[in-house]
């Protein structure tokens, strides 16, 4: 099939596709099309001549990489599954592993997941860092001055403490052969800054970039670098940034054209996804910010008007009782089935609430939190010790582990084993088992050589595990009588899935650092199938990309949508409210039409109060002994003039069992 074929020369998505301009960029609402016009643009190139292996893609997502690649290929253009489609991390981490790249840097490409921060905070026992939060705070500016790249040197400390603090940060990680995520980026970036005729700077003729407003400022100028003299595509929407908290730069994309002055602009805004109803009200939203670059986004003509519906309940029980019977009487009905669900939540103990009761029913559901999944202390031991088992020599999971139950995680002991260790030109697991074989002594290392102990038999009980019954690993690591272990389990499980099986490998310890490499990035980057069999559970950040025929956004309450405003100055207010707001807009827009077969129906569910314990787990300030008083997000009434009356739940529920009964 030809890149152009069945393409409109005045669709966008043509011009987008056909452009010879070296510097694209591409303004694209929530489901205008934009992957549909990225493969097309992509074919166009190689179909021009050029070697698929020189087109870089670059996607958010590792599932948004491998549709894309798929979707390119299913254009039957010669050379198609060559194209390099990755998330801008994998790439730099391909960079980073490279051995005339390791020497260049002197540093390990390992990332540190959060949880492991925390013991590093500890053995940076300066007086002069300040307390615990002091120094979270250093280490917190640290990285957002390489990520905002807020001088020509994005490693630059502003103060003589700082500078210092850098100093021993990075003593630590050469040490413990790691690197914190957030130097990732600008760790390549400097290698590509300080090699200009290195082989990284000539690999690519074509960068394409979706979600660039999601990307940091280092990521941007890394992209330029990556480009060189080629073109660079950049695709993305301003109204769908939301990732403040990873330091993303949407005004990047809102000045790409000044920087770039060849630059060629294409907007992309009939939203070919929802039904109209819900178009409409979402570009009403999205109208209440400031510094906009789309416009208005326009329902597409043929959609389907679709069912919208603004419930409330009395109580958060009553709400997620509700929500759970609204959901099996749409299934009833029989119009959808549970692969076209999503409920969209701000907590997720709300969604875990939601998924219980649906289970109880015996539906197919499934809750996607997994950028919780280390949250509580007893799936940060399970990880790292997943680690550990798979990666005896990973000396920073060592030092969690040695340190876990105690509040100073043994840093003064610690600080021993890692100076003697420095000075044997070891690591600190050598020092241990040579106290333990008697050979060293050490004193005031009692406590944690204990730890060491119980971690050595832990180990062992996981290598017989491996050894007998593999996929006993689960019930292992994440026991099933608790809430604590669902998101970890979830992704341990995915893993398992993923993995080729354990006979396929030379030795066991292949296979379980393949399992736990692939826990860690379905942790550290969740990814949600858009084609699943089960009804989806998961956070309003985390549905992103995705769409269904039916989505419930429950829990619309000024206290936590928005979020976030109650510790944020008048200054900081209006922006954080605005990013409120893109999320929300995001959230809503994830409702699909089918044209003439499946209308699409959104709802908008909140409650008017729940009890103050509750609301005080929520982090929603009330008294123990009083039930607290709720209102209805704000964001609902910014929906526009022709948003739906919002009713009682139990009605509309009610309504539904109606059709049930006729």
């Amino acid at each position: 099939m030809s890149w152009d074929s069945g393409l409109c020369e005045t669709d966008p998505a043509f011009c987008f596709a056909s452009s010879d301009a070296t510097r694209i960029r591409a303004v694209a609402g929530p489901g205008t099309g934009k992957s549909y016009a990225m493969k097309r643009r992509i074919a166009h190139f190689i179909e021009q001549g050029t070697d698929p292996r020189r087109i870089l893609a670059v996607t958010f997502t590792r599932t948004a990489a491998a549709d894309l690649k798929r979707e390119i290929i299913s254009l039957d253009v010669m050379g198609a599954d060559h194209v390099v489609a990755k998330t801008l991390h994998s790439l730099c981490f391909s960079i980073l592993t490279r051995e005339e790249v390791l020497l260049h840097l002197g540093r390990i490409p390992r990332p540190m997941v959060e949880h492991e921060i925390r013991p590093m905070i500890e053995d940076l026992a300066d007086d002069r860092f300040g307390n615990v939060r002091e120094k979270q705070k250093r280490l917190h500016d640290f990285e957002a001055a390489w990520a905002r790249m807020q001088c020509d040197d994005p490693g630059y400390a502003p103060t003589e403490i700082d500078d210092e603090f850098e100093r021993a940060l990075n003593v630590w990680l050469t040490f413990h052969k790691s690197m914190l995520i957030g130097e990732i980026i600008p760790r390549t970036l400097a290698y590509l800054n300080d090699n200009p005729v290195c082989l990284e700077r000539r690999l690519f003729d074509h960068v394409l970039v979706d979600e660039y407003q999601d990307l940091n400022k280092a990521e941007q100028v890394l992209i330029a670098l990556l480009a060189g003299t080629g073109t660079i595509t950049i695709v993305g929407d301003d109204d769908q940034s939301i990732y403040s908290f990873r330091n993303a730069h949407p005004e990047g994309i809102r000045v790409f054209p000044d920087v770039n002055p060849a630059c060629v602009s294409i907007n992309f805004d009939e939203c070919r996804r929802c039904p109209s109803f819900v178009t409409e009200m979402a570009s009403r939203l999205i109208q209440n910010n400031a510094e906009r670059t789309l416009g208005t986004l326009a329902p597409r003509n043929g959609n389907d008007t679709g069912d919208v519906h603004i419930i409330q309940w009395n109580t958060l029980h009553e709400e997620i009782m509700g929500i759970s019977d609204i959901i099996q009487e749409h299934l009833r009905i029989g119009a959808v089935c549970p692969g076209d669900v999503l409920v969209l939540t701000p907590r997720r103990q709300i969604g875990y609430q939601i998924r219980n009761r649906l289970l109880g029913e015996s539906i197919p559901v499934r809750s996607y939190f997994r950028e919780n999944a280390l949250d509580s202390k007893e799936t940060k031991q399970a990880f790292s010790m997943l680690n550990l088992a798979a990666n005896p020599d990973d000396r920073v999971a060592l030092r969690y582990l040695l340190g876990f139950g105690s509040q100073s995680y043994l840093a003064a002991s610690y600080l021993k084993l890692q100076t003697k260790a420095q000075e044997l030109g070891t690591g600190v697991r050598e020092v241990l088992e040579a106290i333990m074989a008697g050979t060293l002594k050490l004193p005031h290392t009692s406590q944690i050589v204990a730890s060491y102990i119980a971690i050595k038999a832990a180990i062992a009980r996981i290598d017989e595990i491996v050894r007998s019954n593999p996929e006993g690993l689960v019930e292992y690591f994440c026991p099933n009588d608790t809430d604590l272990f669902i998101d970890l389990r979830e992704a341990l499980l995915s893993a398992i899935e993923r993995v080729d099986s354990f006979e396929s490998y030379d030795d066991r310890m292949q296979w379980l650092f393949k399992i736990y490499e692939e826990t860690r990035e379905l942790i550290s980057m969740p990814e949600i199938p858009e084609d699943v069999d089960h009804v989806r559970i998961m956070s309003l950040h985390s549905s992103k990309g995705l769409s269904a025929k039916v989505v419930v956004i429950c829990a619309c309450i000024d206290e936590f949508i928005p979020s976030e405003l109650l510790n944020v100055t008048e200054t900081e207010k209006p922006r954080k409210l605005e990013e409120q707001r893109r999320l929300f807009y995001v959230a809503v827009t994830r409702c699909k039409n089918d044209p003439g077969v499946y209308p699409g129906t959104l709802i908008l569910s909140s409650c008017i109060q729940m009890s103050g314990v509750e609301a005080l787990q929520q982090g929603i300030p009330a008294r123990v002994d009083q039930d607290r008083r709720l209102r209805a997000s704000r964001f609902i009434r910014e929906l526009g003039p022709r948003q739906p009356r919002s009713i009682y739940g139990g009605d509309y529920l009610a309504q539904l069992q109606g059709i049930n009964q006729t």
